[in-house]
């Protein structure tokens, strides 16, 4: 197998929405923002509205990558300010916001109260450069990438993206990728309560493509295994060069139950979505039984899906024939909720009811919210009514937002 490029790892993440943004214009779902609240100015100079009358409960986005948390009920308060964050993420208990603070070679994993506090550092990528002693031309460092947290159900945990393991070598795999080091983004976890424990690998990467994306835990699920779906990108196995997105689930504890029998060539993730069609950004119902998702339906069309959660025993077994096939037919039995130029990070209301997304429109991020509707008799969700827009003047599409009571 050959493998022709490595991304950097925030270059991988943003690489779908590039590719998206190099064919788009200025359409969007509709031509006119909503009024609403006038909640501050960003840095295009253009003011930032909020419709509040749209949703209930809470949004915690970022806007010039300074942290917001906007309301049903008109109280809007920024949170953090002057700093460079991305990707909030709130406790299950509603206390704690857990960021990521990025600097020019690294980011931080931080915490804060949720009404705003001072700021914990729970994994610093702060690091150092230096000189491998085996090749005095490689300069090699100590930093290190960390991306996307989200809670465990019952807050115990946060996982994480990191390139934690960008100094191993993988012996087993040297006759396929020579010598080389694991730059790739993977999933992690640690104890919210012990950050400074061993991070626990929950899914691996495929070597060279930038590896994992999206990664979050299963809500309520029934069998006491403990979820996670998540974005994985590899290039194909036919010649090593064409990129494949494809949404995963595994059982989070596989690899740390089964040493020794996982690798990054044998994940302990099985796939979701097939390699044909690029699918990316799973986002769990609040009761875990469903998943939306976004998928590239053409070069000028992206749409946002929704496939029921495969039953937990898929993960048992993820690289067996029968049982890939058995996780891939909720894929084929998904529901087209709504389509557009470009569409990304659905989030879904606490109540199920609604699910909220990222739309370029008018040349910005905003958000945008539709309703759904679940039919018991047909087990699939159908979009009510038409979507409509929650900011305008522009908000980080780049950052993902989430949605509480």
């Amino acid at each position: 197998m050959k493998y022709s490029k490595k991304y950097s790892p925030f270059v991988t993440i943003c690489l779908f929405l590039l590719v998206a943004l190099s064919v788009q214009g200025c359409s969007g779902i509709g031509n006119n923002g909503p009024s609403g609240t006038t909640i501050t100015t960003n840095s295009g100079g253009k003011q930032v509205t909020v419709a509040q009358n749209l949703f209930k409960g809470k949004f915690y986005l970022t806007i010039d990558h300074n942290l917001w948390v906007i309301t049903g009920n008109g109280k809007n308060t920024e949170l953090l300010r002057s700093r460079d964050i991305y990707d909030p993420a709130v406790s299950p208990d509603g206390k704690w916001i857990a960021y990521i603070e990025k600097f020019k070679n690294y980011s931080n994993l931080d915490v804060i109260p949720a009404n705003g506090g001072p700021v914990r550092v729970l994994k610093s990528g702060n690091g150092y450069f230096y000189t491998d002693p085996l090749n005095r031309d490689i300069v090699k460092n100590t930093f290190f990438w960390f991306m996307q947290p989200e809670w465990s159900q019952d807050g115990s945990r946060i996982l994480f993206l990191s390139d934690l393991q960008k100094n191993f070598v993988w012996a087993d795999l040297n006759s396929l990728f020579g010598n080389n080091y694991f730059l790739d983004l993977q999933v992690f976890s640690i104890p919210f309560n012990n950050p400074s424990a061993t991070p626990q690998v929950l899914a691996y990467a495929s070597f060279g493509d930038g590896g994992d994306a999206d990664a979050s835990y299963q809500p309520a699920n029934s069998s006491g295994a403990q979820q996670i779906a998540y974005t994985h990108y590899a290039y194909d196995a036919q010649t090593g060069t064409q990129q494949v997105d494809q949404i995963f689930l595994a059982d989070a504890n596989a690899i740390a139950n089964h040493p020794g029998q996982y690798t990054p060539l044998q994940d302990s993730g099985v796939a979701l979505t097939p390699p044909a069609v690029q699918n990316i950004q799973p986002a769990f119902s609040p009761d875990g039984k469903a998943i939306a998702y976004i998928r590239r339906e053409s070069v000028t069309q992206m749409g946002l899906w929704i496939m029921a959660t495969p039953p937990s025993s898929v993960t048992a077994t993820p690289n067996d024939p029968t049982t890939a096939k058995q996780a891939m037919s909720v894929y084929f039995a998904s529901t087209r909720i709504l389509g557009n130029l470009y569409l990304s990070q659905p989030v879904w209301s606490p109540d199920g009811k609604q699910i909220a997304f990222f739309q370029y429109t008018n040349s910005e991020y905003d958000l945008w919210v539709t309703n759904v509707k679940y039919d018991a008799k047909t087990g699939k969700y159908a979009i009510q009514g038409s979507p409509q827009q929650l900011t305008t003047g522009g908000v980080d599409g780049g950052s993902r937002a989430v949605w509480t009571n």
